[in-house]
């Protein structure tokens, strides 16, 4: 299955986290992108486009491209539909809901990586017919109230179980393990087990 790494508002706001919240997210992606089991044709990372330096995800961009990823920076308002045609267009990435899956990480958990304004999220991807899966490792809760990382990530979990439920969206998957993601891997690599 050909899947979407649709990283959503990634940066976040890294002066209300700590240096752990900071960098997980990152080194997962980072994960994906130097595992030498996946197909990297049947893979694309897309990423909202930000007004703020990010040179954490600038990194994560000339990695990517450096390793044979197709890499495409979205505008946030654009709809599913908009970046398949994008993907189409720019990556010659056909994107469908047929034999496409969508893993979702970003921030807030709670908020626009589940369902907020923004056109493009995990109930969205679930409405448009794709299996979708929140990567809970490439998320993080900035906007949520807490003392700490620990209390924040739990409420933005409880607001996210909140918006599934209210839109009756039990069918996305919540994952914290790389090797259940079930990303497309090279022929070579069915059978070994992934870390």
């Amino acid at each position: 299955m050909k899947t979407v790494i649709l990283l959503i508002d990634f940066r976040g706001h890294p002066a209300l986290g700590d240096e752990y919240l900071n960098n997980l997210r990152y080194k997962e992606v980072q994960k994906i992108l130097t595992s030498p089991l996946i197909d990297k044709t049947k893979i694309v990372f897309c990423s909202t486009s930000d007004s703020r330096p990010d040179p954490k995800m600038d990194e994560i961009q000339l990695m990517a491209n450096q390793l044979g990823f197709h890499f495409l920076i979205y505008e946030e308002h654009i709809s599913f539909t908009m970046l398949r045609v994008q993907l189409r267009l720019k990556c010659g990435f056909d994107m469908n809901p047929e034999d496409t899956q969508i893993v979702i990480g970003g921030c807030n958990t709670g908020g626009c990586v589940t369902k907020a304004t923004k056109p493009m999220n995990a109930v969205q991807a679930h409405n448009a017919g794709y299996l979708t899966t929140m990567y809970l490792p490439m998320c993080a809760d900035y906007e949520q109230p807490g003392i700490n990382d620990t209390e924040r990530q739990v409420a933005g979990l409880v607001e996210s179980y909140k918006i599934l439920k209210k839109y009756n969206a039990f069918k996305i998957k919540w994952e914290n393990k790389f090797k259940y993601l079930d990303l497309p891997y090279v022929e070579s690599a069915k059978d070994i087990d992934k870390q």
